[in-house]
């Protein structure tokens, strides 16, 4: 299993199981029920400038993260450990604990082979974990 480069002490150990929300439907393969698609960990500019957000189920439960956001498909989960045996680095959010970020995740369309592959390695790496439509009252 990877080890997390940067060996801060405060970063996600590798065991830490990561929430993704699916903030699109066309996130989710129409025709998989159980598969997530490559585009839902794309990192979108300039929002995602950081790296892309992943909440740390070790610190907050996923129905506090689906009803926290405006709108969303469902969740999924990742496992720290895949992502950084991928390459990935993963550290704790320095402006929201319940987060974590993967800084180097590539950013939407790429277009380059190598990072379309590790996209599409992390999807299959995720793991549907509730399918849902939640739309918020505010």
């Amino acid at each position: 299993m990877g080890t997390n480069p940067n060996n801060a002490p405060n970063d996600p150990p590798c065991g830490t199981i990561a929430y993704r929300l699916i903030l699109k439907p066309a996130w989710l393969d129409p025709d998989d029920e159980s598969r997530v698609k490559a585009a839902a960990f794309m990192r979108r500019n300039p929002r995602d400038a950081d790296g892309l957000s992943l909440f740390d189920s070790y610190r907050v439960d996923m129905q506090a993260c689906i009803e926290g956001c405006r709108s969303c498909d469902g969740v999924v989960t990742l496992h720290v450990g895949t992502l950084l045996d991928l390459g990935l680095t993963v550290i704790r959010d320095p402006e929201d604990s319940t987060k974590i970020l993967v800084t180097n995740m590539p950013f939407e369309n790429p277009n380059d082979a190598a990072q379309e592959s590790l996209l599409d390695s992390v999807a299959d790496s995720a793991r549907i974990a509730k399918r849902c439509r939640h739309r918020s009252k505010k």
